[in-house]
């Protein structure tokens, strides 16, 4: 259903577009309605053409009554009677409106009864200043009171719930555009108006009546006091479908179809009137109608979904083609320069007729399944989305939708009164279905520009919140994180600064999800410090936040800072929790007390040297307060070492601890790369490689959409807090081709630079290290870079205040505690963090591969290197030795063509041997590989061609095939050739793309020299 203010506001452009077609009847008729309800109920409309000036500027009067002073305080008719002489005047002119008014008010007043007071509608704005001109004229000269009501009191008026109805009839008002409830609190209205109905002497079929009607039947299907009263409000609406008013029938039909379904979750009886709505819409011209056809078959396939009702799948399939046949005809004939807001408004019926699922595709979930539709109803009006079916296999023509939604976003800087709240709540329903459209994110932007124009930037933040629910309910993190960090940024403000911070929350949940603890730390601890000094108003969060930013400590394994900043949230929670000695009320305190037990217990258990500097580490208040707890825990917690650092290694990103002794340890594993960063246990030092790793994490969710191509291999980091020597760089790298062996220097947050400056040192330092340990081009690697700086990178890695402030709640003592502490290592075996799912390292084809291309190759390998070793690899096969060695490189899953590069490479370095240095030609390479080895006279050593040396060169020949097959690079000076393979084997088909070939061991080759088949 659309809001209060996008009805208000398509009314509106609707009144100022009658003008247009010139429909001033249309007008004089809504302003008549109004009046009988607002102003006076003893008004009859004037006659004569209004061309020729025969109803003497009266568009309506009222006549003389007094029963209002024979009856005061009576209501109905006598209570909305007035018993001064008023008149109505209605215009739909454009501004300027003032000289009209005049002449109006001049015709009115000159001629007929005397006039007491007038009231002027117009379809257009006029400003408060003329109208206040006007009123003085009206008093000055003709002694008349004037009320002016202008297009966008007008709206505000028929916007609400007993008169709505005008709009729909005479403005064709879309049944989606009617809020569930209506504007007037309940229960009283809703008792008034069931009482008016059942005293209402024999059956009322107005326009007027349908609306009363339909407001208390809504109430009662939602309302669980109210259901008693379903079946009598279904009596009254069946009246109207039992009634000659062709639009109220099908209103009518509309208004029951949804009740039942909602109120009694069946479709008995209401398909025939779900059926008759389609079939009119099936031929009229009315954009409305087509609107709630859409509407009730969009319900009736969930009530398909359900089990309910008597639809096939086949049957809506083939109607919500139908429906898409005839709207594509309307679109076909209606002109955007004339009609832009129709056009609008039928091309977001086409584009949601589309995103229907294809239900004969479309499996269905057990009966009982899913919720009611009263059920998903409710929670829909809560703030809650309910996708019916999983959006993975939501079947959508999707292409077609968003076609037609381009075509839309394009329309709405011409369209601006056309309500686009429709069309959002279904878009962001369905997102994860559509981001793989390059059309995307131009059609999501330009809906949330068009919903900021109406209700400002919360509500494009409440639509990435929406969003952001919907990818995670699909499984899509990292889409889900894009959307709140936006959500973030909009509600950014004063009244809705609390989203703000429950969202920051929301946040640094899915960078722990993602078993990135440093980015899930420095979110939870931002949204603390903005909640402490934002005022009272927002302390009540402050605890909460500290107790997640505590777990997310823990899970890095830091169990030394974890249970300090336990200390500080049990110290929050009693200053400004509410009811803070209910515990059970407080889920944060449990996890935080059971993570804080475990912490204790783990010490006193196998490392108890630790137990005296954890006593110092945190509030003494809080360790009593624990003390029970552990009396109760302590039998339980019975493991053995073993044990315990086994189950800890399933649970955590660290190893307990790992913030004990002169240095820490972080550990974590992204996109096939693990991260073992190692820094000075000193407070400043482990600020700034907190700082690091939190922004390494940040920007590897950042680039993962967008396949970086990471080696899959280990990255020792070692950081420091200072200033490089001389001309040292930040980032270095030592001599490593098993890992990458690196030193960052980074400035502390206490140096004298500006924040600016060292935000610009971390961006550049974060940039410059993944960009060395990727396989894309370096052109390549850095467009995606530019990429995720466009999409805010820079504020995502903020996170509102440095990271140094938001962290730095730990004093000194703390960590010279923790440094000046030894323990035991728990094992000698290295921690293995986990991967988080969506952070695996994909198995998707590569950039740049292409199998047809790879297998040509693999196949000129096999014509063309047998006649490279004509002379050599006769003699490697009839040795016993060295074909056992080519046996054992088979075994470990070699395949024939790896076995031909290594034995060619090896043979071309032992030829080159062989030539003076000054007879090398350039080309040599080349010439080598184009020369028949029977053109040699010296042979090759056969002791050469060992496994090991084989291995060897294959590790450098890996490299080349990369770089000239894939256009793969590193920047490493010592590249990793194991990391290089295992990329190769993940992502392009190295240890597995072949084609028929003879058996390099078994086989000899063919007469022209070729291990390839004749046929090929």
């Amino acid at each position: 259903m659309a809001t209060s203010t996008e009805t208000e506001r398509y009314i509106q452009f609707l009144l100022e577009h009658l003008a247009g077609r010139n429909e001033h009847h249309v007008f004089e008729q809504i302003v008549f309605q109004i009046a009988l309800r607002r102003l006076s109920s003893n008004i009859v409309p004037a006659t004569g053409p209004v061309s020729a000036g025969g109803d003497q500027g009266r568009d309506a009067e009222s006549y003389y009554t007094s029963l209002p002073h024979e009856l005061p305080g009576a209501g109905g008719f006598i209570g909305r009677a007035t018993t001064e002489p008023l008149v109505l005047a209605a215009s739909v002119q454009k501004p300027p409106l003032d000289g009209k008014i005049r002449e109006d008010l001049k015709s009115i007043c000159s001629r007929g009864e005397p006039v007491a007071r007038v009231a002027f509608f117009a379809a257009h704005e006029i400003p408060v200043a003329m109208r206040h001109r006007l009123q003085g004229h009206a008093r000055d000269s003709y002694q008349v009171a004037l009320d002016v009501f202008d297009g966008q009191a007008v709206a505000q008026m028929l916007t609400q719930g007993d008169l709505i109805w005008i709009a729909q009839r005479f403005l064709d008002l879309p049944s989606a555009m009617i809020p569930d409830e209506p504007a007037q609190e309940q229960p009283d209205w809703y008792r008034a108006t069931l009482t008016a109905v059942r005293e209402r002497a024999g059956k009322r079929l107005t326009p007027g009546a349908l609306s009363e009607v339909r407001d208390g039947l809504r109430h009662a299907v939602l309302d669980d006091e109210a259901r008693v009263d379903l079946p009598e409000w279904l009596g009254y609406i069946g009246e109207f479908v039992e009634g000659e008013d062709e639009d109220l029938v099908l209103r009518a039909r509309y208004e029951r179809a949804w009740a039942v379904l909602r109120g009694k979750n069946t479709l008995d009886g209401v398909e025939p009137d779900i059926r008759a709505v389609i079939d009119a819409a099936l031929s009229t011209e009315r954009v409305s109608l087509l609107d709630d056809a859409n509407l009730l078959l969009l319900a009736w396939g969930g009530s398909w979904l359900r089990h309910l009702g008597t639809v096939s799948a086949e049957e809506l399939r083939d109607l919500a083609l139908r429906l898409r046949e005839r709207t594509d005809t309307l679109i076909g004939t209606t002109d955007a320069a004339v009609y832009p807001v129709r056009k609008a408004s039928l091309l977001d019926v086409a584009a949601r007729l589309c995103l229907q699922p294809r239900w004969p595709e479309v499996t269905r979930p057990a009966a009982g399944a899913l919720p009611t539709a009263r059920e998903a109803t409710r929670l829909r009006l809560a703030g809650e989305i309910l996708p019916e079916i999983s959006v993975e296999s939501r079947p959508l023509d999707v292409t077609d939708a968003m076609d037609y939604l381009e075509q839309l976003v394009d329309l709405l800087p011409h369209a601006r009164a056309f309500p686009v709240g429709g069309m959002s709540e279904t878009f962001q329903l369905v997102a994860p279905a559509l981001t793989a459209d390059p059309r995307y994110e131009k059609i999501r932007d330009a809906l949330d520009a068009a919903q900021a124009d109406i209700a400002g930037d919360s509500s494009v933040a409440a639509r990435c919140r929406d969003r952001a629910t919907a990818f995670l309910r699909a499984g899509r993190p990292l889409d889900a994180l894009h959307e709140l960090h936006e959500v973030k940024i909009n509600w950014w403000h004063g009244d809705t600064l609390r989203g703000a911070l429950l969202t920051m929350r929301m946040i640094a949940k899915i960078y722990g999800d993602l078993n990135l603890q440093q980015a899930a730390r420095q979110y939870a601890l931002a949204a603390a410090a903005v909640a402490a000094s934002s005022g009272a108003e927002h302390e009540d969060m402050l605890p909460a936040a500290l107790a997640e930013a505590m777990n997310y400590t823990y899970a890095a394994g830091h169990w030394g800072d974890a249970l300090a900043l336990a200390g500080l949230a049990f110290i929050t929670h009693h200053l400004y929790a509410e009811a803070p000695d209910d515990y059970p009320s407080h889920a944060y305190i449990q996890q935080l007390d059971f993570h804080a037990s475990m912490v204790m217990l783990s010490a006193e258990r196998f490392r108890p040297a630790l137990s005296s500097a954890l006593t110092k580490l945190t509030d003494t208040s809080y360790l009593g307060d624990l003390d029970e707890l552990l009396t109760e825990l302590r039998p339980s917690f019975n493991h053995t070492e073993k044990q315990f650092i086994q189950s800890t290694d399933e649970q955590l990103n660290g190893r307990p601890f790992s913030d004990v002794g002169a240095q820490r340890e972080l550990n974590f594993a992204a996109l096939g790369t693990t991260w073992r960063i190692r820094y000075d246990n000193t407070r400043t030092t482990v600020l700034t490689a907190e700082r690091l790793t939190a922004a390494l994490q940040i920007a590897l969710t950042e680039l993962a959409p967008h396949d970086p191509l990471f080696l899959p291999q280990d990255i020792h980091l070692q950081v420091i807090a200072g200033t490089p020597f001389a001309s040292k760089e930040r980032v270095t790298f030592k001599s490593n081709n098993r890992a990458v062996d690196c030193t960052v220097i980074l400035s502390p947050h206490s140096a004298p630079a500006a924040p600016e400056t060292l935000e610009r040192e971390l961006s550049a330092a974060v940039v410059y290290l993944l960009a060395h340990l990727s396989a894309r081009p370096p052109q390549a690697f850095m467009s995606l870079v530019k990429k995720a700086f466009a999409r805010g990178l820079t504020h995502k890695l903020l996170s509102v205040r440095p990271y140094d402030e938001v962290a730095g709640l730990l004093t000194e003592a703390h960590y010279d505690t923790l440094r000046q502490t030894t323990m035991h290592p728990w094992t000698d075996t290295a921690f293995q963090p986990p991967t988080a799912p969506a952070l695996t390292q994909p198995t998707t084809p590569g950039p740049g591969y292409n199998r047809a291309r790879a297998l040509d190759m693999i196949r000129d390998n096999y014509s063309e290197l047998p006649q490279v070793l004509s002379q050599t690899l006769p003699r490697i096969l009839a040795d016993p030795a060295a074909l056992a060695g080519l046996r054992d490189l088979r075994e470990e899953g070699w395949l024939d063509w790896h076995i031909l590069m290594a034995l060619v490479n090896i043979a071309l370095n032992l030829r080159l041997q062989q030539l003076s240095p000054d007879s090398i030609p350039p080309d040599y390479p080349a010439r080598f590989l184009q020369t028949p080895e029977n053109g040699y006279t010296a042979f090759l050593p056969l002791d050469a061609f060992t496994p090991a040396n084989l291995r060897a060169q294959m590790d450098l020949t890996v490299l080349s095939i990369g770089q000239r097959r894939w256009k793969l690079s590193t920047a490493m000076k010592t590249p990793n050739p194991a990391a290089f393979k295992r990329l190769l084997n993940a992502r392009y088909s190295y240890g597995t793309d072949d084609v028929p070939h003879r058996d390099l061991l078994n086989d000899t080759p063919h007469e022209n020299g070729s291990l390839l088949p004749p046929a090929t």
